[in-house]
């Protein structure tokens, strides 16, 4: 049987301007939940519906929720050339350290990340399905070349 836990890996993408962003390669079950608390925001329903709150996704903050959660690291560097220091920072310090890059900058930022997780949940189901025995057409065209 398969662990369920995965090693803690990261990656490194490449952006523009050869600046780098080192993320994690998968969240744990708290990171998600965390993108997931901060990407919504509660509403009130309509008298008499069932329930008094749903959730509704956010969309000032989806973005950055995403980010948050994968953003270990980066190679931005300040007016002086001195790292913006991201690393083992509270997420206060980093949603900071976001708020401050140019607009530009941060919707890179945002892509590269979001294009990140589509993958990484595109890998995670095709292994799922190679795990319980089925054979995703895409993979195997892919290593069949």
């Amino acid at each position: 049987m398969a662990s369920r836990v995965r090693r803690p890996e990261l990656d490194i993408l490449p952006i523009s301007e050869g600046d780098t962003l080192t993320v994690k390669r998968f969240l744990t079950s708290a990171e998600f939940r965390e993108l997931i608390r901060a990407s919504t925001k509660p509403i009130k329903m309509a008298p008499g519906a069932s329930g008094d709150l749903a959730l509704e996704i956010d969309p000032t903050e989806s973005g950055l929720a995403t980010v948050l959660a994968y953003l270990v690291d980066w190679t931005f560097t300040d007016f002086d050339g001195r790292p913006l220091v991201i690393r083992d920072q509270p997420r206060a310090i980093v949603r900071a350290a976001l708020d401050a890059i140019d607009a530009d900058s941060y919707m890179e930022v945002q892509r590269a990340i979001q294009a990140h997780d589509t993958a990484m949940r595109a890998y995670a189901d095709a292994e799922k399905k190679i795990l319980s025995g089925e054979t995703p057409p895409e993979l195997t065209s892919r290593f069949a070349r």
